[in-house]
Order: structure tokens, then sequence, then C-alpha cells
């Protein structure tokens, strides 16, 4: 019996499934941060928008 697809299928099937809690564990983490993390996040973007606007100019 050939076991290279069988195998390639678990290999497929353990990604996706990595895949999918990874991006279960960054909307979780995106939806529970703190309000000194959201700050930071928003005086961050208002910084880089600054920056860009003066690069501009």
């Amino acid at each position: 019996m050939e076991s290279g697809p069988f195998f390639w299928l678990i290999v497929l099937t353990v990604g996706a499934v990595a895949l999918l809690v990874a991006l279960g564990y960054g909307l979780y983490r995106s939806q529970h941060r703190s309000r000194a993390e959201k700050a930071l996040t928003e005086a961050a973007t208002r910084q880089e928008y600054e920056r860009e606007d003066r690069d501009s100019s």
C-alpha cells in the first residue's frame, strides 16, 4: 500500500487545523485587549499617520 497520499492528507489536515487555531487565538486576543493596550495601539496609529503626513509633504 502506498503511504504517500495518506501522509500528505494528514500533513494538510494538521496544517489547516493549526491555521484555524492561530486565527481563533488572534481573534480572541484582539477582542479581549485591555484599555491600556487599546490606548497604546491608538497612540501608535496616530503617530504613524502623522509621520506619513510629514513624509509626503
